[in-house]
């Protein structure tokens, strides 16, 4: 199963304009400028980074009550559920070869302001570099405080950018050599802290270059990220994820042959955004073989492959939303057949998706996908 959750709040903090606010800027942004470098037709004589903020607040709270009703299975224990933060890049640029991205837990409260990055004069009611409220309540972040760490002076230009919680039970890492920019964090055991801590803990998450590459005199250029507030499918959000499948083939037959033909039973054209149901799949052999019986060869029930798994795809931009995975998409199957369970919660409204189906036997040598046209629309 995977669920879906998305950011409620977003920001960009420039350690260059220390008291801009970016909140409600499409576009979230980690910039290195090195001391030396040549930008906006200047030659910088500091270096200066910028941070990313995210808060999923509220939505949290879902995530805790399924937990404690049963739904879904806590992280710490053995195939617990898994949490995963991800960003759609929109843009790099003068990336070097091999690069990482850290995140961390906030560890002070943040207001998120109503500011573009190109506001002239620049806006200043939210959190900044050096503010975690606004310029003019001025409520700096807590460099010093003991609970966690925070933005350093030692090669920086400004003390602030932002206060966190360190320790290898917080931080989650990504690197990233020659291959796609986009942002896939695993962040269980940050979620883990924040669900068993209480909700005074969660607020939300900062995502930087380590320090020693903030430090540096080198160059990381320039990685974007669709914000909250894009016009696009491309929402941060963070994706849960844990195997709900059981199977159980007693009685049935498996469908083996080369060729199979797949329809769902009970797929419905449209679904209310927080729907919850289970879809029912069956399959046939696509060139049944002759017999003589009493009863038609379609009534009979197999079971899929053991072996067999569902995507997402957005029907519009053939984006995967929800990927096939061995553990977290395996299709269940019972006495009546195949069968999987989905939240419609996890998609945007107001657009239409579909399903592909994969199926595995043979060891693998025989990989099929099936795509045709299960289309759903998820409407408010």
């Amino acid at each position: 199963m995977y669920y879906h959750i998305f950011t409620e709040r977003d920001s960009t903090i420039y350690e260059k304009y220390p008291n801009k606010n970016t909140g409600i800027d499409e576009i979230l942004e980690l910039v290195k400028i090195a001391s030396g470098s040549l930008s906006e037709g200047f030659y910088q004589s500091n270096t200066f980074n910028s941070r990313i903020l995210l808060d999923f607040a509220t939505q949290l709270t879902e995530i805790s009550n399924s937990i404690v009703s049963g739904e879904i299975p806590t992280a710490s224990i053995a195939n617990g559920s898994q949490f995963f933060l991800s960003l759609k890049a929109m843009n790099a640029e003068s990336l070097p070869i091999s690069y990482s991205l850290v995140a961390y837990p906030v560890s002070e409260s943040w207001v998120n302001g109503t500011g573009y990055y190109n506001d002239r004069p620049e806006t200043r009611n939210g959190v900044s570099w050096y503010y975690r409220d606004s310029y003019d309540q001025a409520t700096s972040w807590n460099t010093s405080s003991t609970s966690g760490n925070s933005g350093f002076s030692n090669g920086t230009t400004f003390n602030g950018g932002g206060n966190w919680y360190t320790g290898s039970l917080y931080e989650a890492t990504q690197s990233f050599n020659y291959g796609s920019p986009d942002v896939r964090l695993n962040i269980t055991n940050m979620v883990d802290f924040w669900l068993k801590s209480g909700s005074s803990y969660n607020n939300g998450i900062i995502i930087k270059r380590p320090e020693i590459d903030e430090k540096s005199g080198d160059e990381f250029g320039t990685l974007q990220f669709f914000g909250k507030d894009t016009h696009t499918i491309y929402v941060p959000k963070i994706e849960v994820a844990w195997d709900d499948s059981s199977i159980d083939t007693t009685g049935l037959d498996e469908l083996s042959d080369d060729n199979i033909t797949l329809y769902f039973k009970n797929l419905k054209s449209e679904y209310l955004e927080n729907t919850k149901t289970k879809l029912r799949i069956v399959g046939r052999k696509t060139y049944p073989t002759k017999t003589y019986s009493t009863a038609s060869f379609y009534s009979r029930v197999e079971h899929l492959p053991t072996s067999s798994y569902y995507a997402v795809k957005d029907a519009v931009t053939d984006e995967t939303i929800i990927p096939f995975d061995h553990t977290f998409t395996k299709i269940s199957c019972d006495s009546t057949g195949n069968y999987f369970n989905i939240r419609l919660n996890s998609f945007l409204p107001e657009r239409t998706y579909k399903f592909v189906i994969k199926t595995v036997n043979d060891g693998g040598d025989n990989t099929r996908y099936h795509d045709n046209g299960y289309f759903f629309k998820v409407v408010r």
